[in-house]
């Protein structure tokens, strides 16, 4: 590193922040400057992470979304910001290009537009979490597309796997195996903070966890999705209560559930909305088992050994397949096989090691 390294962050979502906040702790420690850009996707709760990091804000805020879930509202959104990057040409405009480094994680549409800026202004591009790849633009999407543009793109790539690491072997940049992802810390250092307002929600006794949101699931596949659902409240163990998390998307859907389905469950289903970080870490490491349909919750269940059906028909990851996580491909009969035998899905929980540093490591040495 020289003194005129220059590191930026570029921030769409509190999921994001909550897997870059261990980089982002790694450069504090180390003393090194950086600034983090908020895109307006959502807005971004750092007092999810004020625990471990010193940074409550964002130095640099593009302009927000309105708050209404529409694909033509998003669309309207990342145009404007893209337009309103040019307020950065300021910010930029007196750096060294070659030691200004813009760092996007994942597959956001944020990550996607801070990506282009990067390229826009001519920094280096870094992508952290890089290599995913379900081989299919329709799931997860639009994440699968803007991954893929972005490792296109990319000029130095953090990939958490060896695998991730083959899947770029035909494109260029400069890429480093961090051995596991940034979550990987995140959820280590939520697991061992003190949280006990989840037990409230759920009362006493055995549950387990149902997170259903996304949009090629609850809008573009309603039906399936729905039958899928109501098969799952059927099968479920007798004695176990289901916590569903409630998102957006979801409320709509939720809302066409059969009559006789509700019925059925009863008082053994409650419905909760999204809770913080650490909450939401102690109530999956206390459930029975999990059944998602997101990528980091697959993750988050491989970290803690928790039995985990992932309901998609593929997916980015390889975390927990074959151990603890079973992809149902909206197969009833795998699905049916899992609710009968979860317990035998349980595994150990995953040794962390320190990606973060790595990643600081690698990027104070370019």
């Amino acid at each position: 590193m020289t003194k005129k390294d220059n590191f930026y962050f570029f921030i769409g979502t509190t999921a994001e922040l909550i897997k870059l906040f261990p980089v982002i702790r790694e450069f504090e420690s180390r003393k090194i400057d950086f600034k983090i850009i908020t895109s307006g996707q959502t807005k971004i709760n750092f007092n999810e992470v004020g625990s471990w990091i010193k940074k409550t804000k964002p130095d640099i805020v593009l302009p927000g979304k309105v708050n209404e879930s529409s694909i033509f509202v998003f669309l309207i959104w990342a145009f404007r910001t893209l337009l309103n990057s040019i307020s950065l040409h300021k910010e930029f405009k007196s750096l060294n290009r070659e030691h200004t480094y813009l760092i996007v994680h994942g597959d956001t549409v944020s990550s996607l537009i801070g990506a282009m800026i990067s390229k826009f202004y001519r920094t280096k591009l870094v992508h952290i979490e890089s290599g995913l790849r379900s081989f299919n633009f329709l799931e997860p999407f639009p994440e699968e597309i803007s991954r893929f543009i972005i490792s296109h793109i990319a000029d130095i790539h953090f990939c958490p796997n060896q695998w991730s690491m083959d899947n770029l072997k035909n494109i260029g940049g400069i890429k480093i195996n961090t051995m596991q992802n940034t979550l990987i810390e995140s959820f280590n250092m939520a697991i061992n903070k003190n949280a006990y307002g989840y037990r409230k929600l759920v009362g006493r006794g055995k549950y387990f966890v149902f997170v259903l949101h996304r949009q090629e699931h609850v809008i573009f596949r309603k039906q399936e999705s729905k039958e899928l659902v109501e098969f799952v409240f059927r099968h479920a163990p007798e004695n176990i209560k289901c916590v569903f998390i409630t998102h957006v998307t979801t409320r709509d859907f939720l809302s066409q559930l059969s009559d006789k389905t509700l019925v059925q469950i009863g008082d053994k289903l409650v419905f909760q909305p999204r809770l913080p970080y650490v909450e939401f870490m102690h109530l999956l490491n206390n459930a029975e088992f999990l059944i998602t349909d997101g990528g980091s919750n697959q993750e988050e269940s491989y970290y803690m050994g928790l039995p985990c059906l992932i309901v998609r028909s593929c997916t980015e990851r390889i975390e927990g397949l074959g151990k603890n996580a079973v992809l149902a491909k909206y197969d009833k009969r795998l699905i049916k096989i899992f609710l009968e035998n979860y317990r035998k899905y349980r595994g150990k929980q995953v040794k962390a090691e320190r990606p973060s540093k790595i990643i600081v490591d690698n990027l104070t040495r370019n």
